[in-house]
């Protein structure tokens, strides 16, 4: 079986599914993003771990932190990330100065705490998009974020493969373009556009138009950002995808790459 169809048969099987998980509750979108927070703080442990083999505990521990520090936004009690954050940091000194060899202590220290923070803590605020209950109406704030990475990807691949010409980032991404980046960014500013006070469809988002316009533009940018931030750490560490849960399209940050970074700064903005 070709690599496309197994994307397209994993596409076609997987979205009724997600939408349905987002639809029926609280709690099962909750579950959702805490199974792809700890899959993804996997993933990102494996990549570092690929640069410093010394220890692969924190295969294990990584998961863990993400989801401790995710499960704060999603029941509100942000009195709790203090000291839970003040618990992940201590835990991985411990394994540092425990396990590392002290040449390459410092850059492993940082990556690898870097993952839950960035994934758990940083990533777990996008739970504030949904609204409590069931139902469309509740969760429709996220998936027309999600919606919007979706479109500037799409738009940016066709774009950059039709019209692309001048490198975006070589050493990291070398089939990005600036025509391509520039071309998804324009999508996610019509797409976002659309779903505001504009006359052309349900209003979501209530904000004028020079802000949905800013608000597309920085989600667009943020998004591509977000992308390259995980291709670079794919590249550095030697890994070409970061997983194989999703048959033909790689690991959670294969496909949320640009989430982890966009969805939060969307969050805050628009909350």
């Amino acid at each position: 079986m070709s690599n496309l169809a197994k994307r397209l048969i994993f596409a076609f099987t997987a979205m009724p599914i997600v939408a349905f998980l987002l639809w029926l509750g609280d709690y099962t979108r909750w579950a959702l993003l805490l199974f792809l927070a700890a899959v993804s703080a996997y993933e990102w442990s494996k990549m570092v771990c690929a640069a410093f083999p010394e220890k692969k505990i924190t295969s294990v521990i990584s998961p863990v932190c993400a989801m401790a520090l995710t499960v704060p936004w999603m029941l509100n009690c942000t009195a709790y990330i203090l000291p839970i954050l003040t618990a992940v940091i201590l835990i991985y000194i411990i394994i540092a100065f425990a396990y590392i060899d002290v040449k390459s202590l410092f850059p492993w220290l940082v990556l690898q705490m870097a993952g839950p923070l960035y994934l758990g803590l940083w990533g777990g605020i996008s739970i504030r998009l949904f609204e409590d209950g069931q139902g469309w109406v509740q969760c429709s704030k996220f998936m027309i974020v999600m919606m919007t990475l979706w479109g500037c990807d799409s738009a940016a691949y066709f774009t950059g493969r039709f019209l692309g010409k001048r490198k975006f980032s070589p050493q990291i991404s070398p089939k990005k373009t600036w025509e391509g980046a520039i071309g998804g960014t324009l999508f996610a500013i019509f797409w976002f556009w659309i779903w505001t006070r504009t006359g052309f469809g349900y209003s979501v988002f209530d904000v004028s138009l020079a802000v949905a316009i800013g608000l597309g533009f920085i989600i667009a940018v943020a998004g591509q950002l977000g992308d390259l931030l995980i291709s670079a750490l794919k590249r550095w560490s030697g890994i070409k995808d970061s997983g194989e849960l999703f048959p033909g399209h790689g690991g959670v940050l294969d496909r949320a790459d640009s989430f982890y970074l966009a969805a939060p700064i969307a969050t805050i903005m628009l909350i």
